[in-house]
């Protein structure tokens, strides 16, 4: 009878000890409702297309990969980002860029450090970027007053404002790194406005007219001492930036800031792929 009430109490904290480590262990956030979202912003001399797709990491329970193909006139960006689906962290990134040159940085978050390995293709442009002749390796500090910040990528805003949209926080912040500069970047909720959208979902329903929206403002500041020019830049706009969502679905419609040459600006959805 002793040996069985034992084995029951045994049992019973078992349970609670379960229970606590699963307590204590935060879920995986939910993704965002989009896979696949593609921009388009058209000047006078050139039209300007991004695509970011955002997809689970099978074998890394916990983190998302993040991709994004941008491109205007002959120069164009390819960011691959490994993030931490909770905070948005940046793991790893990747950026490979072409223009007159061509070029791929690749970044590995430590807790201490970047460490930052620059390759370009010199007279072997038949191998793939990943082979490329390495021609700078570099160590990034993170400047004293991140230590307690979330540091990522300037893609990872489009997860991290999508979020924030959606919850019932006013304000948040995060620092983004470029290359070798850091950025304070503050999210705040605000009131909308009802712009004209027209893009399409799934590739099979077409949205057009007038939606009220709600936004998100990113405040953007350098931190620290800049050790190059300044070289933030949001889905290639500066300035004050400003994130458009259906106020009913919640859906990214359109971005706002200013572009380069052009002054103020905006970015529309032309296409969403839902996930699932």
């Amino acid at each position: 009878m002793i040996d069985r009430a034992l084995q029951q109490i045994g049992c019973i904290l078992l349970l609670l000890a379960s229970a606590a480590v699963t307590a204590s262990t935060p879920a995986a956030p939910a993704m965002p409702l989009w896979q696949t979202l593609e921009f388009e912003q058209k000047a006078f001399w050139a039209t300007a297309r991004s695509r970011i797709d955002l997809t689970p990491v099978a074998e890394k329970p916990g983190f998302w990969q993040l991709e994004a193909d941008s491109s205007v006139l002959d120069n164009s960006e390819r960011v691959e980002l490994l993030l931490n689906a909770n905070s948005g962290k940046a793991v790893q990134r990747t950026r490979l860029s072409a223009g007159k040159d061509q070029r791929i940085k690749h970044y590995d978050y430590g807790k201490q450090s970047i460490e930052r390995v620059r390759r370009n293709p010199g007279t072997t442009t038949n191998l793939p970027p990943a082979q490329w002749p390495v021609t700078s390796e570099r160590s990034i500090d993170y400047p004293q007053d991140t230590r307690d910040h979330v540091i990522t990528d300037a893609y990872a805003l489009l997860v991290l404002a999508d979020r924030m949209q959606a919850d019932s926080a006013a304000a948040a912040s995060v620092v983004v790194h470029t290359d070798f500069n850091f950025y304070q970047v503050r999210m705040t909720r605000g009131n909308g406005i009802t712009i004209p959208v027209d893009y399409t979902i799934d590739n099979t329903r077409h949205i057009s007219g007038e939606r009220d929206t709600r936004a998100v403002k990113l405040e953007i500041t350098p931190l620290g001492t800049l050790m190059e020019k300044p070289d933030f830049s949001f889905m290639g706009l500066h300035g004050s930036i400003t994130l458009l969502y259906d106020a009913v679905s919640g859906q990214l419609l359109q971005i706002r800031g200013t572009a380069p040459r052009i002054g103020d600006a905006r970015i529309d959805l032309k296409a969403v792929t839902l996930r699932g």
